[in-house]
Protein backbone atom coordinates (compact mmCIF):
# COMPACT_ATOMS: atom_id res chain seq x y z
CA UNK A 1 0.00 0.00 0.00
CA UNK A 2 1.50 3.34 -0.96
CA UNK A 3 2.24 5.90 1.71
CA UNK A 4 0.40 9.19 1.89
CA UNK A 5 3.60 11.01 0.93
CA UNK A 6 3.83 9.05 -2.32
CA UNK A 7 0.30 9.84 -3.49
CA UNK A 8 -0.69 13.24 -2.09
CA UNK A 9 0.44 16.55 -3.55
CA UNK A 10 1.61 19.35 -1.34
CA UNK A 11 -1.41 21.23 -0.02
CA UNK A 12 -1.61 25.01 -0.33
CA UNK A 13 -0.13 26.84 2.63
CA UNK A 14 -2.92 29.43 3.00
CA UNK A 15 -5.17 28.72 5.94
CA UNK A 16 -8.79 28.14 4.96
CA UNK A 17 -10.72 31.33 5.67
CA UNK A 18 -14.22 32.76 5.39
CA UNK A 19 -13.57 33.67 1.76
CA UNK A 20 -12.62 30.10 0.81
CA UNK A 21 -15.39 28.51 -1.25
CA UNK A 22 -16.43 25.25 0.41
CA UNK A 23 -18.38 22.40 -1.11
CA UNK A 24 -20.21 19.58 0.65
CA UNK A 25 -21.51 16.36 -0.88
CA UNK A 26 -23.81 14.08 1.08
CA UNK A 27 -26.38 15.83 3.27
CA UNK A 28 -27.56 12.82 5.22
CA UNK A 29 -27.76 12.07 8.91
CA UNK A 30 -24.31 13.53 9.67
CA UNK A 31 -23.40 15.47 6.55
CA UNK A 32 -26.50 17.64 6.62
CA UNK A 33 -25.80 18.72 10.17
CA UNK A 34 -22.14 19.43 9.41
CA UNK A 35 -23.05 21.49 6.35
CA UNK A 36 -25.50 23.57 8.40
CA UNK A 37 -22.68 24.51 10.78
CA UNK A 38 -20.41 25.45 7.86
CA UNK A 39 -23.11 27.69 6.41
CA UNK A 40 -23.82 29.14 9.83
CA UNK A 41 -20.16 30.05 10.28
CA UNK A 42 -20.30 32.25 7.20
CA UNK A 43 -18.32 30.21 4.68
CA UNK A 44 -19.48 30.45 1.05
CA UNK A 45 -20.98 26.98 0.72
CA UNK A 46 -22.15 24.94 -2.26
CA UNK A 47 -23.94 21.64 -1.64
CA UNK A 48 -25.13 18.57 -3.50
CA UNK A 49 -27.26 15.59 -2.56
CA UNK A 50 -29.41 13.24 -4.60
CA UNK A 51 -32.36 14.19 -2.37
CA UNK A 52 -33.77 17.63 -3.28
CA UNK A 53 -35.26 18.08 0.21
CA UNK A 54 -31.81 17.80 1.78
CA UNK A 55 -30.45 20.46 -0.58
CA UNK A 56 -33.42 22.74 0.12
CA UNK A 57 -32.69 22.69 3.85
CA UNK A 58 -29.23 24.12 3.11
CA UNK A 59 -30.30 26.63 0.49
CA UNK A 60 -32.77 27.98 3.05
CA UNK A 61 -29.80 29.10 5.17
CA UNK A 62 -27.82 30.60 2.30
CA UNK A 63 -25.97 27.71 0.66
CA UNK A 64 -25.92 27.33 -3.10
CA UNK A 65 -27.58 24.16 -4.33
CA UNK A 66 -25.70 22.59 -7.22
CA UNK A 67 -27.29 20.66 -10.05
CA UNK A 68 -24.45 18.15 -10.04
CA UNK A 69 -20.97 17.32 -8.83
CA UNK A 70 -19.24 19.01 -11.74
CA UNK A 71 -20.82 22.36 -10.91
CA UNK A 72 -19.89 21.98 -7.24
CA UNK A 73 -16.28 21.05 -8.02
CA UNK A 74 -15.92 24.00 -10.38
CA UNK A 75 -17.03 26.41 -7.64
CA UNK A 76 -15.01 25.13 -4.68
CA UNK A 77 -11.47 24.93 -3.30
CA UNK A 78 -12.29 22.53 -0.45
CA UNK A 79 -14.93 19.81 -0.74
CA UNK A 80 -16.25 17.66 2.09
CA UNK A 81 -17.64 14.25 1.17
CA UNK A 82 -19.94 12.46 3.62
CA UNK A 83 -21.61 9.61 1.76
CA UNK A 84 -22.54 6.10 2.86
CA UNK A 85 -19.82 3.70 1.79
CA UNK A 86 -16.67 2.95 -0.19
CA UNK A 87 -18.48 2.56 -3.49
CA UNK A 88 -20.09 5.98 -3.15
CA UNK A 89 -16.82 7.65 -2.11
CA UNK A 90 -15.05 6.23 -5.16
CA UNK A 91 -17.88 7.34 -7.45
CA UNK A 92 -18.24 10.84 -5.97
CA UNK A 93 -14.52 11.65 -5.86
CA UNK A 94 -14.11 10.20 -9.34
CA UNK A 95 -16.74 12.60 -10.66
CA UNK A 96 -15.39 15.59 -8.73
CA UNK A 97 -11.77 15.28 -9.81
CA UNK A 98 -12.01 16.30 -13.49
CA UNK A 99 -13.59 19.63 -12.50
CA UNK A 100 -11.51 20.45 -9.40
CA UNK A 101 -8.72 22.98 -9.82
CA UNK A 102 -5.12 22.02 -9.05
CA UNK A 103 -4.44 22.66 -5.37
CA UNK A 104 -7.97 21.79 -4.29
CA UNK A 105 -8.61 19.61 -1.24
CA UNK A 106 -11.14 16.82 -0.75
CA UNK A 107 -12.06 15.85 2.81
CA UNK A 108 -13.47 12.35 3.07
CA UNK A 109 -15.68 12.35 6.17
CA UNK A 110 -17.22 9.00 5.29
CA UNK A 111 -16.19 5.83 7.12
CA UNK A 112 -14.44 3.65 4.55
CA UNK A 113 -11.55 1.24 4.20
CA UNK A 114 -8.01 2.69 4.28
CA UNK A 115 -7.44 1.07 0.89
CA UNK A 116 -10.22 3.24 -0.52
CA UNK A 117 -8.47 6.35 0.79
CA UNK A 118 -5.22 5.34 -0.88
CA UNK A 119 -7.02 4.62 -4.15
CA UNK A 120 -8.74 8.02 -4.34
CA UNK A 121 -5.61 9.84 -3.14
CA UNK A 122 -3.50 8.22 -5.85
CA UNK A 123 -5.93 9.31 -8.55
CA UNK A 124 -6.29 12.79 -7.08
CA UNK A 125 -2.52 13.30 -6.89
CA UNK A 126 -2.36 13.03 -10.68
CA UNK A 127 -4.46 16.22 -10.80
CA UNK A 128 -2.59 17.96 -7.94
CA UNK A 129 -5.58 17.54 -5.61
CA UNK A 130 -5.05 16.66 -1.94
CA UNK A 131 -7.26 14.02 -0.34
CA UNK A 132 -7.59 14.13 3.44
CA UNK A 133 -8.73 11.19 5.51
CA UNK A 134 -11.17 12.76 8.01
CA UNK A 135 -13.98 10.51 9.32
CA UNK A 136 -16.06 11.97 12.14
CA UNK A 137 -17.41 10.56 15.39
CA UNK A 138 -19.97 11.70 17.93
CA UNK A 139 -23.29 10.84 16.27
CA UNK A 140 -26.33 13.10 16.22
CA UNK A 141 -25.93 14.93 19.55
CA UNK A 142 -22.40 16.07 18.74
CA UNK A 143 -23.31 16.86 15.14
CA UNK A 144 -26.19 19.05 16.31
CA UNK A 145 -23.95 20.82 18.81
CA UNK A 146 -21.04 21.26 16.39
CA UNK A 147 -18.86 19.24 18.74
CA UNK A 148 -17.91 16.23 16.62
CA UNK A 149 -14.51 14.57 16.74
CA UNK A 150 -12.56 14.47 13.49
CA UNK A 151 -10.06 11.62 13.19
CA UNK A 152 -7.54 12.79 10.63
CA UNK A 153 -5.03 10.92 8.54
CA UNK A 154 -2.87 13.75 7.19
CA UNK A 155 0.27 15.77 7.87
CA UNK A 156 0.18 18.43 10.59
CA UNK A 157 0.45 21.38 8.14
CA UNK A 158 -2.59 20.09 6.24
CA UNK A 159 -4.58 19.86 9.46
CA UNK A 160 -3.50 23.37 10.50
CA UNK A 161 -4.66 24.75 7.16
CA UNK A 162 -8.09 23.16 7.56
CA UNK A 163 -8.55 23.89 11.27
CA UNK A 164 -10.91 26.89 10.80
CA UNK A 165 -13.24 24.65 8.80
CA UNK A 166 -13.04 21.80 11.33
CA UNK A 167 -13.87 24.33 14.05
CA UNK A 168 -17.31 24.81 12.50
CA UNK A 169 -18.49 21.33 13.42
CA UNK A 170 -15.87 19.74 15.68
CA UNK A 171 -14.54 20.22 19.20
CA UNK A 172 -11.76 17.68 18.81
CA UNK A 173 -9.40 17.10 15.88
CA UNK A 174 -7.14 14.12 16.47
CA UNK A 175 -4.26 13.31 14.15
CA UNK A 176 -4.15 9.53 13.84
CA UNK A 177 -1.18 9.47 11.46
CA UNK A 178 -0.83 9.53 7.71
CA UNK A 179 -3.41 8.80 5.03
CA UNK A 180 -5.62 5.87 6.05
CA UNK A 181 -4.86 6.15 9.75
CA UNK A 182 -7.95 8.26 10.35
CA UNK A 183 -10.10 5.46 8.96
CA UNK A 184 -8.29 2.86 11.06
CA UNK A 185 -8.92 4.90 14.21
CA UNK A 186 -12.59 5.36 13.30
CA UNK A 187 -12.94 1.62 12.75
CA UNK A 188 -11.37 0.87 16.14
CA UNK A 189 -13.69 3.37 17.83
CA UNK A 190 -16.77 1.99 16.11
CA UNK A 191 -15.90 -1.58 17.01
CA UNK A 192 -16.20 -0.37 20.62
CA UNK A 193 -19.43 1.49 19.86
CA UNK A 194 -21.24 -1.33 18.12
CA UNK A 195 -20.01 -4.08 20.42
CA UNK A 196 -21.12 -1.93 23.38
CA UNK A 197 -24.52 -1.66 21.71
CA UNK A 198 -24.84 -5.42 21.26
CA UNK A 199 -23.84 -6.04 24.88
CA UNK A 200 -26.33 -3.42 26.13
CA UNK A 201 -29.16 -4.91 24.05
CA UNK A 202 -28.39 -8.35 25.44
CA UNK A 203 -28.17 -7.07 29.03
CA UNK A 204 -31.50 -5.28 28.59
CA UNK A 205 -32.97 -8.54 27.32
CA UNK A 206 -31.73 -10.34 30.43
CA UNK A 207 -33.17 -7.67 32.73
CA UNK A 208 -36.49 -7.64 30.90
CA UNK A 209 -36.80 -11.43 31.07
CA UNK A 210 -36.55 -11.24 34.85
CA UNK A 211 -39.06 -8.47 35.37
CA UNK A 212 -36.73 -5.48 35.48
CA UNK A 213 -37.98 -2.61 33.37
CA UNK A 214 -35.75 -1.04 30.77
CA UNK A 215 -35.90 2.36 32.44
CA UNK A 216 -34.64 0.91 35.73
CA UNK A 217 -31.93 -1.02 33.93
CA UNK A 218 -30.61 2.03 32.07
CA UNK A 219 -30.85 4.28 35.13
CA UNK A 220 -28.80 1.78 37.13
CA UNK A 221 -26.26 1.28 34.36
CA UNK A 222 -25.67 5.00 33.98
CA UNK A 223 -24.74 5.46 37.64
CA UNK A 224 -22.83 2.19 37.83
CA UNK A 225 -19.86 0.49 36.22
CA UNK A 226 -21.84 -0.77 33.22
CA UNK A 227 -22.39 2.65 31.69
CA UNK A 228 -21.17 3.53 28.19
CA UNK A 229 -21.98 6.07 25.50
CA UNK A 230 -24.66 3.63 24.34
CA UNK A 231 -26.44 3.57 27.71
CA UNK A 232 -25.97 7.30 28.24
CA UNK A 233 -27.74 7.99 24.93
CA UNK A 234 -30.11 4.99 25.22
CA UNK A 235 -32.78 5.17 22.54
CA UNK A 236 -30.66 7.14 20.08
CA UNK A 237 -29.65 4.08 18.06
CA UNK A 238 -33.27 2.87 18.16
CA UNK A 239 -34.31 6.25 16.75
CA UNK A 240 -31.73 5.99 13.97
CA UNK A 241 -33.13 2.63 12.93
CA UNK A 242 -36.48 4.36 12.41
CA UNK A 243 -35.70 7.85 11.11
CA UNK A 244 -32.28 7.60 9.45
CA UNK A 245 -32.44 8.47 5.71
CA UNK A 246 -31.81 4.75 5.05
CA UNK A 247 -34.45 3.53 7.53
CA UNK A 248 -36.76 0.91 6.12
CA UNK A 249 -34.08 -0.54 3.86
CA UNK A 250 -31.51 -3.29 4.26
CA UNK A 251 -28.84 -0.59 4.16
CA UNK A 252 -29.74 0.73 7.62
CA UNK A 253 -28.72 -2.63 9.10
CA UNK A 254 -25.56 -2.67 7.02
CA UNK A 255 -24.34 0.67 8.38
CA UNK A 256 -24.75 -0.69 11.92
CA UNK A 257 -22.17 -3.39 11.26
CA UNK A 258 -20.02 -1.79 8.56
CA UNK A 259 -16.99 -0.95 10.71
CA UNK A 260 -17.06 -4.34 12.41
CA UNK A 261 -16.88 -5.96 9.00
CA UNK A 262 -14.08 -3.56 8.00
CA UNK A 263 -12.11 -4.46 11.12
CA UNK A 264 -12.42 -8.18 10.41
CA UNK A 265 -11.51 -7.71 6.74
CA UNK A 266 -8.43 -5.60 7.48
CA UNK A 267 -7.27 -7.93 10.24
CA UNK A 268 -7.10 -10.91 7.92
CA UNK A 269 -3.96 -9.47 6.33
CA UNK A 270 -2.18 -9.08 9.66
CA UNK A 271 -3.66 -12.27 11.15
CA UNK A 272 -4.96 -10.24 14.07
CA UNK A 273 -7.64 -12.28 15.88
CA UNK A 274 -10.92 -10.41 16.39
CA UNK A 275 -13.20 -13.20 17.55
CA UNK A 276 -15.73 -11.01 19.37
CA UNK A 277 -15.92 -8.51 16.53
CA UNK A 278 -16.47 -11.31 14.03
CA UNK A 279 -19.32 -12.60 16.19
CA UNK A 280 -20.71 -9.08 16.34
CA UNK A 281 -21.02 -8.94 12.57
CA UNK A 282 -23.24 -12.01 12.72
CA UNK A 283 -25.44 -10.77 15.57
CA UNK A 284 -25.89 -7.11 14.61
CA UNK A 285 -28.88 -7.37 12.27
CA UNK A 286 -30.91 -9.62 14.57
CA UNK A 287 -30.20 -7.46 17.62
CA UNK A 288 -31.18 -4.28 15.77
CA UNK A 289 -34.34 -5.97 14.49
CA UNK A 290 -35.15 -6.94 18.08
CA UNK A 291 -34.98 -3.29 19.12
CA UNK A 292 -37.36 -2.34 16.31
CA UNK A 293 -39.82 -4.99 17.47
CA UNK A 294 -39.64 -3.76 21.08
CA UNK A 295 -40.14 -0.17 19.96
CA UNK A 296 -43.15 -1.09 17.80
CA UNK A 297 -44.67 -3.00 20.71
CA UNK A 298 -44.20 -0.08 23.10
CA UNK A 299 -45.77 2.33 20.63
CA UNK A 300 -48.73 0.01 20.08
CA UNK A 301 -49.22 -0.33 23.83
CA UNK A 302 -49.13 3.42 24.34
CA UNK A 303 -51.39 4.06 21.37
CA UNK A 304 -48.75 6.16 19.61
Amino acid sequence: MPSSESVSPVAPTDVVGKQTPIGFVGLGDMGGRMALHIAGAGFPLAVFDTRPSAVEELTAVGAHGCAGLTELADRCEVVGVCVVDDEQVLAVVGELLPALRPGATVLVHSSVLPATMHAVAATAAERDVTVVDAPVSGSRPAADAGSLTVLVGAAEPVIARLQPLFDCYASHVIRAGDLGAGQLLKIANNVLLHMNHLVAVEAARFARAHGIGEEAFITAANVSTGRSWVTETWGLIDDMLVDHPLAGTQAVFEIMSKEMWHAVEISRASLTPLELTALGTQLSRAYCAERLTIRAGAEAESGA
